[in-house]
């Protein structure tokens, strides 16, 4: 349970980074206080939804692409943010691939972090710590 805790906060974590990250370095892209709150959720989910379900379709029907998919889970996750209303808006294809891109980049170095700390807390059970505790 800790860690399914942990791994949804940095999930958290990563989105909230890459959507104010997208908002101060491209121009095109937008989100107010209380869509920023939704679009947060929206995004944690739907890439939790969708990189899945975009991996077994590419791995099925386009192998090539297989490193994309999570590129193509942040694309669809920033669309469907945009759906919500104070959400996301985004202005031209350009402004589009780069948000996605600073999500997709953000999101990966969450799941780097949280691969870390789960790699760790495996290495050290709780109540255990070093070779004293032998």
């Amino acid at each position: 349970m800790k860690n399914i805790l942990s791994t949804v906060g940095i999930q958290i974590l990563a989105a909230c980074a890459g959507l104010l990250l997208s908002l101060w370095w491209v121009s095109g892209f937008d989100i107010q206080l209380p869509g920023f709150l939704v679009a947060v959720v929206v995004v944690v989910l739907a890439q939790a939804v969708l990189t899945p379900l975009v991996s077994k379709a590419a791995h099925r029907y386009a192998p090539a692409f297989l490193g994309g998919t999570g590129l193509i889970a942040a694309l669809l996750a920033l669309l469907i943010a945009g759906l919500f209303p104070g959400g996301v808006t985004v202005t031209g294809i350009g402004d589009w691939l780069l948000s996605a891109l600073i999500l997709w980049v953000a999101s990966a170095v969450g799941a780097l972090v949280d691969q870390r700390l789960t790699s760790r807390r495996s290495a050290h059970p709780a109540g255990r710590s070093g070779p004293a505790a032998a």
